[in-house]
């Protein structure tokens, strides 16, 4: 067997090189995309495995901590199936910035609210493109439109760059506080 010339194993190297800095730079462009279907595929799998299982477990923690952020209880376990279809299809819709925090806190109280009063026992459960057109058609009734200068979610949103703490020291200082500022980008 022969081994292949010095300049053929430069050439495929120098290729492999050209396609990840390629690949790299279309990625790092597209995070906030990247970032919101990794984001509904997680969930998504999560809803996956806990179907089969049959168990509610991680999809009743992951509400619990959405409607603590938002000052609510938990919601009951009927409404749990439902609710996390819903924040599956949103996640990536916030992480591009077409739908931002504040609406999509609005569009998920409402409709666990709407789930609460009209189907307070989860049934009958909508399917999956069945919640997809209901979120359609909030968006579209409450004519959200992405802000063109949203950005969406990029990987130093997710690592945090410590813009926006404001440490006790500054606060017992007395000195003021612009909080207009504090995470702004420079």
């Amino acid at each position: 067997m022969r081994l292949w010339p010095r300049r053929r194993w430069a050439r495929v190297l120098l290729v492999l090189l050209a396609v990840i800095v390629v690949g790299g730079v279309a990625v790092w462009r597209k995070q906030s995309v990247v970032i919101g279907n990794v984001a509904q595929w997680y969930l998504s799998r999560v809803a996956e495995s806990e179907n089969t299982s049959g168990t509610l477990d991680r999809r009743r923690q992951i509400l619990a901590n959405v409607n603590r952020q938002l000052f609510m209880p938990p919601p009951s376990d009927a409404l749990v199936p439902e609710l996390f279809d819903f924040v599956t299809l949103v996640s990536s819709r916030v992480a591009t910035g077409e739908i931002s925090l504040n609406w999509v806190a609005y569009l998920y109280t409402t409709y666990q609210r709407d789930m609460f009063e009209n189907r307070p026992t989860g049934t009958p459960r909508r399917s999956t493109d069945q919640v997809h057109a209901e979120l359609d058609r909030l968006v579209r009734f409450y004519a959200i439109q992405k802000r063109p200068d949203q950005d969406g979610i990029k990987v130093g949103d997710i690592l945090g760059t410590g813009d926006d703490v404001i440490t006790l020291d500054e606060i017992e200082s007395g000195k003021d506080i612009d909080l207009r500022t504090r995470g702004a980008k420079k």
